[in-house]
């Protein structure tokens, strides 16, 4: 099962969220993450009841959308006696925001028999449903979960009868049929809680608004070095945790070979390191010391042979990437656990993406959390690609430390679209940042087709990419000792 959280967003000078819309944040902070708390706590209670695998024959030769609906609502049912005996403190206050959207709910269903001068009749039709909703429910519950039999027949009566699930669907319960474009938005609403949940909403307003400053705080450092540029704008990636781990997962055998090795790369001489420092090796003290050999090294010192480094690794998203994105992103992957892992100590590195916009997926001075890995995840193909603009901002990230070794890492199929003399452009951005002791390394160009990089290489699958990558950048190392 995957579960996507809806974050408030602006939209049109709003900030909105699972459908309401709010005017003024600072006073809807509390209603907007009560919804997003009462979404969490819903699909938790999906995860833990739910088996979704009992209805996969039932549901053969239905209509699909109408067959999800039926045990949806059976598995709602199911979630809120869950969250009832277990989670008490939480569901009361789910309760009162249910109750307020079948307020809503129920005004708007009166304004349309209104309309329709059924009133009185459709007065009784509703109560009649209601009542066979609380049976159906009660039937549900008395039902043993595993008896794939009884489930089915509750779900025929309920597939088969076309108003027992309501046209109206909670903000905070997502659903297969969830509509893509919404009509009418709830503006302003009010939602006020207590206890345990209010303290939790707090929580989450905390962080959120501290994650709103730190943004700022990046944007407005972007905008600066971004002014001449012709990016229609500079963002965030969204998020996706999900699909990181799945690249992850199935990337993981790359991901370790790649950051080793990158790890124990030398890039500095050595200088007579002295022999008396380091991690030490407790095998190698008990030897010296039985034999009295003093000549034996007690010390590893691997990890003193680097020096600081600075990294941007930069991840063309154009429409033009689309038939090998995925195994380049796998490779992007790859490539920013080692920088990582390679910058751990003493070094900085960020991870953007572009195509006619600018994407930050991770800052430089941000930390690798999961907060950068969901960006990873939610890395999106679509634009046109600024492969010029892209490099010349990477170039100024770059030039505001004061570090020796810097290195663009292009991840890229070469072709620069929507912009003029796109190539002469991208080749003058490139010469300028190695003109500026930049290395630019491009991964995804076919072999040939430009020398302007300091290392050039096609992608040919992930393994060999990585092989390639380790030794094309041994030798950048080397060239630089």
């Amino acid at each position: 099962m995957t579960v996507f959280f809806p974050m408030p967003r602006p939209i049109q000078g709003l900030e909105t969220i699972q459908g309401c819309a709010f005017s003024n944040v600072e006073e809807s902070q509390n209603t907007i993450f009560s919804l997003y708390l009462a979404s969490i706590c819903h699909a938790a209670g999906h995860a833990k009841v739910t088996n979704f695998k009992i209805y996969k024959k039932w549901m053969k030769d239905k209509n699909k959308k109408r067959a999800y609906e039926t045990f949806e609502y059976i598995e709602d049912v199911r979630v809120n006696e869950f969250l009832k005996n277990d989670f008490p403190e939480y569901h009361n206050e789910i309760k009162k925001i249910e109750n307020l959207f079948n307020m809503i709910n129920d005004q708007t269903e009166l304004e349309n028999i209104k309309r329709n001068s059924k009133k009185i009749f459709s007065n009784r039709f509703i109560s009649e449903i209601k009542s066979k909703r609380k049976e159906l429910e009660d039937k549900i519950l008395n039902t043993d979960p595993e008896n794939e039999k009884e489930i089915s027949n509750i779900a025929d009566i309920i597939y088969e009868s076309s108003n027992i699930i309501s046209d109206y669907n909670y903000p905070f319960t997502d659903h297969y049929s969830h509509p893509k474009r919404i009509e009418k938005w709830l503006e302003d609403i009010t939602i006020t809680t207590e206890g345990i949940f209010y303290d939790t909403v707090q929580r989450f307003t905390e962080v959120w608004f501290e994650q709103l400053k730190r943004r700022a705080k990046v944007r407005k450092k972007y905008g600066g070095i971004t002014e001449d540029l012709e990016f229609d704008k500079i963002d965030f990636a969204p998020e996706n945790i999900g699909e990181y781990l799945r690249l992850k997962n199935a990337t993981h055998l790359f991901l370790k070979k790649m950051s080793s090795q990158m790890k124990m790369t030398p890039n500095v001489m050595d200088e007579g390191m002295p022999e008396d420092m380091g991690l030490l090796e407790m095998q190698a003290a008990i030897q010296a010391v039985a034999a009295q050999n003093n000549s034996i090294q007690i010390f590893e010192q691997d990890d003193y042979r680097r020096i600081e480094e600075e990294w941007a690794i930069v991840v063309d998203t154009s429409s033009s990437m689309r038939l090998k994105f995925d195994e380049m992103k796998k490779f992007a992957i790859c490539l920013g656990e080692a920088a990582n892992e390679v910058n751990s100590k003493n070094g900085k590195w960020g991870f953007f993406t572009f195509n006619n916009n600018f994407t930050i997926v991770k800052d430089h001075y941000e930390n690798f959390d999961q907060h950068s890995k969901s960006r990873i995840g939610g890395i999106e193909i679509k634009g046109l690609s600024f492969i010029a603009d892209a490099v010349i901002l990477c170039s100024r990230i770059l030039e505001r430390e004061n570090i020796e070794r810097r290195y663009i890492f292009l991840i890229t199929d070469g072709q620069a679209l929507g912009t003029y003399e796109a190539d002469v452009k991208m080749k003058e951005a490139v010469e300028a940042a190695r003109k500026k002791g930049i290395s630019v390394v491009a991964i995804g160009i076919p072999t040939g087709v430009t020398k302007i990089f300091s290392l050039c290489m096609p992608y040919e699958g992930l393994r060999k990419t990585v092989a390639r990558f380790l030794g094309a950048y041994t030798n950048l190392a080397g060239d630089d000792l």
